[in-house]
């Protein structure tokens, strides 16, 4: 039977109709898909942004004797530590020295970075280094002389090219044997007499000296390291000073030199050495409180003490001698220094050239 014409045009119409109505079926899960994405970008961000504060806490370290080291100021994971005041030296326990006073909350607090700045040329120093090689200033120089071997002196550095000299119970022997056990562990080795601050022959304005910076940064960092510093209380003076020794401070930006009537802090092998009183010369912690005082001290450390009041502090300073530091750069060691000292570091070379 045949349809009539009019009849199959209205059959495919009607199929073709039914065909796009039959492809349009609304997703009823698209939008909600869509929305539980964007919550879980929402959550995950939040959860980053209320880390636990506990991520974020600073320790401080209790200042104290005989063994150094450190970790920069701004760094990813900071580690927590102990109050303490002991450390462990190559070797076997020790405490760093400690400084001329207990730094005060002031002396503490936090203080803007201003590295790289070139202290002005004034009264014939001769600033050195340069700003990439600099560290923020801000901190403090304490000092101590606890007549103990200094951490450089044990073996183990990588960053060395030997271990710095320890001495006898004369402060003038110095000892072939790194491993000799110090005197503050009941040993024979010792602070070397040699190792007290002095003036430059030719420059009255520069000063040579060694001493401990804090642990925080890694001992590794500058052991051994040499640096030309500038004081914001001594305009014109420069100090050139070799980093021998390490141990725990409140701040990193820290130095702790080491001066014949400094203070002899938690460990004193100065009784043992030269039979000075129990708590050394003056107060254990601090020192002798004036240049007077310096008479109490051995002959062979006197020359040392005299110069940390009439280079360091020209007056006497009862209540400390911590002068602020406005530069401290990255040098080359003198040869002065390392003819002392016996030790450099195998990346000296890439530095400047040291004041003269």
């Amino acid at each position: 039977m045949r349809l009539p014409v009019q009849a199959l045009i209205f059959l495919f119409a009607s199929l073709a109709l039914l065909s796009v109505t039959a492809e349009y079926v609304p997703s009823a899960g698209g939008d909600q898909l869509g929305n539980t994405e964007s919550d879980h970008s929402h959550n995950a961000g939040t959860t980053r942004g209320t880390a636990s504060p506990k991520e974020h806490h600073h320790s401080h370290h209790v200042v104290s004797h005989g063994d150094r080291r450190g970790h920069r100021k701004h760094h990813k994971h900071h580690t927590h530590h102990k109050h303490q005041r002991h450390h462990k030296h190559q070797g076997g326990t020790h405490s760093g020295p400690t400084p001329a006073r207990s730094p005060d909350a002031t002396n503490q607090g936090a203080t803007a970075p201003t590295c790289g700045v070139q202290p002005k040329k004034d009264n014939g120093t001769t600033p050195a280094g340069d700003q990439k090689h600099c560290e923020p200033a801000g901190g403090m120089a304490t000092q101590y002389w606890d007549c103990c071997k200094v951490a450089g002196a044990w073996p183990g550095h990588k960053s060395m090219n030997g271990t710095a000299y320890s001495c006898a119970k004369d402060g003038v022997t110095q000892l072939e044997d790194p491993q000799v056990t110090s005197g503050c562990q009941g040993g024979t080795a010792f602070a070397c007499n040699n190792h007290q601050p002095f003036i430059s022959a030719t420059n009255p304005n520069l000063a040579y000296a060694v001493g401990a910076r804090p642990s925080q940064l890694g001992v590794d960092s500058f052991m051994g390291a040499c640096y030309s510093i500038q004081f914001k209380e001594l305009p014109g003076k420069t100090l050139v000073f070799q980093a021998i020794n390490t141990g725990r401070y409140p701040t990193d930006k820290q130095i702790d030199i080491q001066v014949p009537g400094g203070g002899v802090g938690e460990l004193n092998t100065c009784p043992a050495q030269w039979g000075s009183p129990p708590d050394g010369w003056g107060r254990r912690y601090g020192g002798i409180l004036m240049k007077a005082q310096c008479e109490q001290l051995p002959l062979e450390l006197q020359p040392g003490c005299h110069w940390r009041y009439d280079w360091l502090a020209p007056l006497d300073h009862p209540d400390g001698i911590n002068p602020t530091i406005a530069s401290m750069c990255r040098v080359k060691c003198p040869t002065i220094l390392t003819n002392l000292t016996g030790t450099a570091r195998f990346d000296d070379t890439s530095f400047p050239d040291p004041p003269q």
